[in-house]
């Protein structure tokens, strides 16, 4: 059975959301299941989703990646005993990556930078700290706070770089990693397709219809960019988490010996 479906999290009224665990590293370990869940918003849970991600995933930690207009507009459903977490990749609204009301107007969206822009915004300047940040808290909970579920609005950008930037701290190769990434397109494809048809409907416009397709997809040069950023800046991801989160041997000796069997 495909890796993804399995660990594809069948909740209902959520959608997007999946366990790292089962993804085999580069020396042949693999990451444990019901440590990173990453995942879209939690603002519809049901009951039995509460139930199902407390008692089978053991969600012990919610991390909201979303800045605080998106938050209001859109809470989460607060879990007894699950502790939250409110840390913005980006504290403020970003054309085509945040979801607020009346920010992703056909007018606006006319003015949205290619993804590929945004995606290394997200990961440079003022979000580089903001990363930083969000890296430290999800590698250093306390044993008892996993499983840690990571989230954005839709589960796609923000929360796809968190997601890969954990899996290539573990040792998993690029390819592994584009390949969870990419998935969230089994997620979103068919909302894109109909929002081409709609814009296209509206404008008459292919072109710019098929650029906000395009931007509610994960597409591998989006990923690429922000891993590219990384690498210009600290020459490797390496790098990155030894000077950036300042992350010793030791220490991740001890998280690869959690985290991965």
């Amino acid at each position: 059975m495909n890796r993804y479906v399995f660990n594809n999290l069948k909740l209902k009224y959520t959608n997007n959301c999946r366990d790292l665990g089962g993804i085999k590293t580069s020396d042949g370990r693999t990451v444990r299941k019901k440590f990173f869940i990453r995942g879209t918003t939690l603002s519809r849970l049901s009951k039995d989703d509460i139930d199902f991600l407390k008692n089978e995933c053991r969600l012990s930690t919610i991390i909201d990646l979303r800045c605080k207009k998106e938050i209001d507009e859109n809470p989460n459903v607060l879990i007894e005993g699950v502790k939250y977490y409110e840390l913005p990749l980006s504290t403020e609204s970003v054309l085509g990556i945040s979801h607020e009301k009346k920010v992703h107007t056909l007018k606006t969206l006319k003015m949205m930078p290619p993804m590929e822009d945004l995606y290394r915004k997200l990961v440079s300047d003022e979000c580089l700290e903001n990363l930083s940040t969000i890296m430290k808290t999800i590698l250093t909970l306390p044993d008892e706070r996993y499983s840690v579920f990571f989230h954005c609005s839709v589960g796609k950008d923000r929360t796809g770089i968190v997601a890969a930037l954990i899996l290539a701290f573990l040792g998993v190769d690029r390819k592994k990693i584009m390949d969870d990434y990419l998935f969230t397109n089994q997620n979103v494809r068919i909302k894109a397709f109909f929002a081409y048809i709609g814009i296209f409907i509206l404008r008459w416009n292919p072109r710019f219809s098929s650029k906000i397709q395009h931007s509610m997809l994960a597409e591998k040069e989006f990923l690429e960019n922000a891993f590219d950023e990384i690498e210009d800046e600290f020459g490797s991801i390496d790098s990155f988490f030894e000077k950036k989160i300042k992350i010793t041997p030791q220490m991740k000796k001890k998280l690869y010996d959690k985290f991965l069997e």
